[in-house]
């Protein structure tokens, strides 16, 4: 009778350890010392996922899997797996003891610690990444290790030595990006980051590091700068400009719609909080010059500084170009 409920422990044992997900070694309401520990911290599991990054940390055996749905807690990096081969769409089976690294949970093999990886399939579709504001990014245990986006943000604060840099969005609060993958200056052409410069698409792998929670961006083709993803659309709007630039008391920003839509014109600080808001309306296709007076929309003036105005045109179409106010 022992011999036999020692025989149901352990398959039991073994059944609960394969069925272990994600989102189990993930989710956590407990803030500890504010690091969100995992409540597998130091025990073996065994779980699946779908590889949606590699070379965490600029070493090829370190990858980030996801549970094939994407989401909240359903990410987590594998570190120091000794498997060079993994690749985007791989789906594979972990084996390994769960760590928290400074308070990023992840799947470790480091030291003397057992870790294997099995390939159980390939080419799967990579989870769809979510869409955050820099706020949600700077203070969100839930997407550390998932696949995340950042949408119209704008430079805050240049790389640092270390190749962390800021943006933000609407939201106001600084987002962190950082350099977990590659750096910026080993591709070709190197990317330059310059203060105020507009992106229209930054994606990649939310991560914990040292005390902040930022995006890592995979490969370059993750940050995608370019005013418009939809050429179609590209073509209902030309000529965006403004004149003076710089300016003093006023300046005109003059465009031209090919076709008829609602359109909307507004006006950001460097910092990426909106300023004013000149248009946002239906328009019939045909030339604009809309004047900005250098006033909020409070009607109060604002600091003299670098200002962006954005135009977006039938809710797909985005522009976002620097202009100079001088006092």
């Amino acid at each position: 009778m022992n011999k036999l409920l020692v025989l149901v422990f352990i398959i039991g044992l073994s059944l609960t350890l394969s069925s272990t997900t994600i989102y189990d070694i993930q989710y956590t309401d407990d803030a500890g010392d504010g690091t969100y520990p995992s409540p597998y911290v130091d025990q073996e599991v065994t779980v699946e996922g779908i590889v949606t990054a590699v070379n965490y940390s600029h070493y090829p055996d370190n990858f980030v899997i996801s549970m094939p749905e994407g989401g909240a807690w359903k990410g987590v990096l594998v570190y120091m797996s000794g498997d060079e081969t993994c690749a985007l769409g791989d789906e594979v089976e972990v084996t390994g003891t769960v760590r928290e690294y400074y308070g990023l949970t992840e799947i470790s093999g480091y030291g003397e610690t057992f870790i294997s990886v099995t390939h159980l399939s390939s080419g799967n579709p990579v989870p769809a990444p979510v869409l955050l504001t820099t706020e949600e990014l700077s203070s969100s245990e839930e997407y550390e290790g998932v696949l995340v986006q950042l949408n119209d943000v704008y430079v805050s604060q240049v790389p640092d030595g270390y190749g962390v840099w800021y943006v933000v969005d609407t939201s106001a609060v600084p987002g962190k990006i950082d350099d977990s993958f590659f750096y910026l200056d080993d591709v070709d052409p190197p990317i330059e980051i310059n203060l105020s410069d507009y992106w229209a698409i930054l994606r990649g792998i939310a991560v914990y590091s040292y005390d902040e929670y930022g995006l890592n961006p995979r490969t370059p083709d993750d940050m995608i700068q370019e005013n418009s993803i939809d050429n179609k659309i590209i073509e209902n709007v030309i000529t965006l400009g403004n004149h003076p630039n710089p300016f003093t008391a006023g300046t005109t920003i003059s465009f031209n719609l090919k076709q008829a839509g609602k359109t909307n014109l507004e006006i950001y600080n460097a910092a990426g909080q909106k300023v004013r808001t000149l248009l946002d309306e239906n328009k019939d296709a045909a030339n604009y010059n809309i004047t900005w007076d250098g006033r909020n929309d409070e009607g109060r003036d604002v600091a003299a500084g670098v200002y962006l105005y954005k135009l977006r045109h039938s809710g797909r179409y985005t522009s976002t170009k620097k202009m100079i106010l001088m006092k």
